[in-house]
């Protein structure tokens, strides 16, 4: 990794990631899993492969994400819910397969909405046989009952997602471990399908259209949480860049493949499915609790807690963005809605599992739950900047950052080209680039050949 006092200003562009890089955690802090919420912390106790605890907590947080109806919080001047996309990225054969686990706390909920769908079905047939047996001629306003369910198959295209998500009341869970399942299937309709994605992030209103009987699907509210697993390639292929905002959506965590075979006869009497299936039970009770609220239930910060966001926030958008420039920006600003929603899962969890919970619509967002939110985010901003450097130009454009950003603390207030020049000579940029750099949003010329820097007002300051 780059260590300032042993590098030329030179050598330091050579480097693909950002000084700051070393300051953030390829893998979660171990304390947070001592202070997670029962039934999710016992989930952890007998781990020792730190990857697999890692993602399996991620996957974890996801489908719960999907399974929390009728929860809001206040965020940047609307309401939004707790859903998240996780892609957990790694070579084939490294073990992400245990994320299939994380399935099985959703897995209750989905078998009770299928058998729901299937009781519906089936009075339907009924009712139509009747009416077809007295030749009832109204038998055409007879409806088809909608087709429930939580986990949405990943073989699917954009307007079949769609029409899933308007029949289960704009709600359901895309859970795919292998992410070329969905790049295969949406290879004509990728384009579409991630209009969709980032719609719905937003819980902005999404609709799509079949052609072939002109079908039309509308969502107005969609509340849609996504969990993939595949390689780097398969990241790449779904998401080339960062410029359309999917990638800023997505939590994403990259391990690499370890040079071991694990011991596969290791019983040790417990069953890690069994674990996952128990709170599964768990989770479908707290998801038929809160359908039956009258109102949605409101989480929400305690005012020294919104100070602590804040305060978190700021400074690692002025830190992140010196060390990556502009394409982390999306990241680190949408970061700050994921840790919300990562607090909002966590205390929901915490509320619902405390046998003395007392009801009501209000819950606040526990001290504990927002920490660890702000230390799973240090280390997705670590991954992000893993895979932005790899990139198509990724690591050209931080490259880039870094000698602007050198040039531009190397400027004096006020300055005339000449000097601009001299001293982006010094930063390995050339005249031209000065050049446009200065036609920038960060400067303003004052007469011919002189300019100064804008004023600029750090994020939070306005």
């Amino acid at each position: 990794m780059y260590n300032s006092k042993n590098q030329t200003p030179q050598e330091e562009d050579l480097f693909l990631l950002p000084q700051y890089q070393d300051e953030l955690r390829a893998t979660l802090h171990q304390g947070i899993f001592k202070c997670l919420p029962e039934p999710i912390k016992s989930l952890f106790d007998d781990m020792s492969n730190v990857y697999e605890r890692d993602i399996l907590l991620l996957g974890t947080i996801t489908v719960l994400s999907g399974c929390m109806p009728n929860v809001i919080g206040f965020y940047d001047r609307k309401w939004v819910s707790p859903n998240l996309y996780t892609f957990i990225e790694a070579p084939a054969g490294s073990g992400k397969g245990v994320l299939s686990w994380t399935r099985l706390i959703g897995m209750e909920i989905h078998k009770m909405l299928l058998e729901e769908t299937r009781i519906s079905k089936q009075h339907f047939e009924e009712l139509k046989k009747e009416k077809i047996k007295q030749k009832d001629a109204d038998i055409a306003s007879l409806q088809e009952p909608l087709y429930k369910l939580l986990f949405i198959p990943a073989n699917n295209s954009a307007s079949s997602v769609v029409q899933t998500l308007s029949e289960n009341d704009g709600a359901g869970i895309l859970f795919s471990t292998e992410a070329d399942t969905l790049a295969n299937s949406l290879a004509q309709d990728w384009g579409n399908f991630s209009d969709v994605l980032r719609a719905a992030f937003h819980h902005e209103p999404v609709e799509m259209q079949r052609r072939q009987n002109r079908e039309h699907f509308s969502v107005e509210h969609p509340r849609l949480s996504v969990l993939l697993t595949g390689t780097r390639g398969q990241v790449f292929r779904l998401i080339p860049d960062t410029e359309n905002g999917l990638f800023s959506r997505f939590m994403f965590y990259s391990f690499p493949a370890v040079p071991s075979f694990r011991n596969v006869f290791d019983h040790r009497g417990t069953d890690p499915g069994q674990a996952f299936r128990k709170v599964g039970q768990l989770v479908q009770e707290m998801y038929q609790f809160l359908k039956a609220q009258p109102e949605p239930i409101q989480l929400y910060l305690q005012p020294e807690l919104k100070d602590d966001f804040l305060k978190f926030f700021r400074q690692v958008t002025i830190v992140a963005h010196k060390g990556s420039g502009v394409p982390i920006l999306a990241t680190i600003h949408r970061l700050g809605l994921i840790s919300f929603r990562i607090a909002m899962v966590l205390s929901l969890i915490r509320y619902y599992n405390n046998p003395n919970r007392k009801e009501t619509q209000k819950i606040k967002i526990h001290a504990d739950d927002l920490n660890i939110s702000h230390e799973i985010s240090i280390t997705l901003l670590y991954h992000s900047n893993l895979l932005i450097a790899d990139m198509k130009n990724g690591s050209k454009n931080i490259q880039v950052q870094i000698r602007q950003q050198r040039f531009y603390n190397e400027l004096p207030e006020e300055f005339n080209w000449m000097k601009a020049v001299d001293i982006g000579t010094k930063c390995n940029m050339s005249p031209s680039s000065v050049r446009r750099y200065l036609l920038g949003g960060q400067f303003e010329r004052t007469a011919k050949g002189l300019y100064r820097k804008v004023v600029k007002v750090e994020p939070g300051e306005h």
